[in-house]
């Protein structure tokens, strides 16, 4: 189990490699056992600063075909916030490591099994942090009182469309990292980043001494080097959804190992 932060694990793998890597996997695509063996093995082989787990939902109006097809396949697999939370204490319990794990996922299902509950079990595997991507950041605030009870990070997200007011909001609430979202629009690969990430990016670094990370789109070695120059983190998300869906059950770990090994390059 992690006993490193979110924050000081990106910032030492910027120090050390130019940028960290946060790679994001739907909890149970396309199983059970390979989600866990594909998180292991990025473990392993030193590749991720931290790894974001998608908690699987029937509704996810953040994602894109490719993340939506990922948590449908996920459910059909019976994967839900428990199933999902095993996979977290198994990866947790497999190697002494600092990956900190961070969940991502929807309120309903969170707020169905109560947010103490929740809390509760999460810290109980050794989540580090949460991202809920359909909570603005005033109601992630009063989340946040007791995700702190439990030691669990609430990590904004900053839209790139975001207001001055919501961008201070966000800064002053932030932990772990703040998401900077790269597209007007939901996730998926695409072939350049917005032309406005980089102002957002180092406006938002002038209002906060957490690493400043970019998510939604990333997809090749390029937008890696560009983000190199402005941001402490990149959230590699559709990507690796897309690597793992075009390869065989064989191939799956080595390819996505060979994909985030050249994209961190």
């Amino acid at each position: 189990m992690s006993k490193t932060s979110i924050s000081s694990s990106i910032l030492e793998s910027k120090a050390r490699k130019g940028i960290g890597i946060i790679p994001f996997l739907t909890s149970g695509y396309p199983s059970i056992d390979e989600s866990e063996e594909i998180v292991k093995s990025l473990i392993e082989e030193k590749l991720a600063s931290a790894i974001e787990i998608g908690i699987p939902f029937s509704d996810p109006i953040a994602e894109g075909k490719t993340i939506q097809k990922s948590s449908s396949i996920a459910l059909e697999n019976g994967v839900d916030i428990k199933t999902t939370l095993d996979l977290i204490e198994r990866i947790n319990s497999f190697k002494d490591h600092n990956v900190p794990i961070i969940t991502m996922g929807y309120y309903n299902p969170i707020l169905k099994m109560g947010l103490e509950n929740f809390f509760s079990a999460s810290s109980s595997v050794g989540v580090k942090g949460i991202i809920i991507a359909d909570v603005p950041n005033d109601e992630l605030n009063k989340i946040q009182k007791t995700a702190n009870n439990y030691n669990i990070d609430t990590i904004p997200l900053v839209p790139l469309n975001s207001s001055e007011e919501r961008v201070n909001d966000a800064c002053a609430m932030g932990q772990g990292f703040i998401y900077c979202v790269s597209v007007l629009g939901v996730t998926g690969t695409r072939e350049s980043l917005s032309k406005n990430i980089e102002e957002k990016v180092r406006t938002v670094k002038e209002k906060t001494k957490l690493p400043v990370a970019v998510g939604f789109g990333i997809s090749k070695p390029s937008h890696v080097n560009e983000l190199k120059k402005f941001a402490d983190g990149a959230v590699i998300g559709s990507a690796i959804i897309d690597v793992i869906g075009e390869s065989k059950k064989s191939d799956n770990v080595i390819n996505v190992i060979d994909f985030i090994s050249k994209l961190s390059k």
